[in-house]
C-alpha cells in the first residue's frame, strides 16, 4: 500500500480535482441523501428516546454514529479546503509593520 503524499504539487492538484469531481458525482449525491436521512432518524431517536430500557450507553452510541456520519459526509469538503492553497498576505514592501491591521480612525 502506498502512502498518500500531497507535498508534490501534481499529487495535490490531482487530489483536489478528484475531490471536487466526487462532490458532483451522482453516486456521491445519492450517498449524501441516504446518510442525511439516516442522520435525521438518529437525531429523532436521540431527542425522543429509542424505547423501553434506554440507557446512557445507547444514546452515546447513537451520538457516536451521528458524528461518524457527519465526518463521512464532510470529508470531501474538508479535504478541498485542506488542499487549496491559502492566498498569501499582501503588504507594502516599505511598511515596517506589514501584517498589522490598521485601526480605524475615530471621526469626531
Amino acid at each position: 500500500m502506498t502512502k498518500l503524499s500531497f507535498e508534490e504539487p501534481k499529487n495535490r492538484e490531482q487530489a483536489l480535482a478528484d475531490f471536487k469531481g466526487l462532490l458532483e458525482n451522482t453516486g456521491w449525491k445519492l450517498l449524501e441523501t441516504v446518510v442525511n436521512e439516516n442522520m435525521e432518524v438518529i437525531r429523532n431517536q436521540i431527542l425522543e428516546g429509542v424505547g423501553e430500557g434506554e440507557t446512557i450507553e445507547n444514546i452515546s452510541r447513537l451520538r457516536d454514529k451521528l458524528r461518524a456520519y457527519k465526518d463521512i459526509i464532510g470529508t470531501p469538503v474538508k479535504m478541498i479546503e485542506y488542499l487549496t492553497p491559502a492566498d498569501p498576505p499582501t503588504h507594502n514592501e516599505d511598511d515596517p509593520y506589514p501584517f498589522v491591521e490598521p485601526k480605524p480612525k475615530n471621526k469626531v
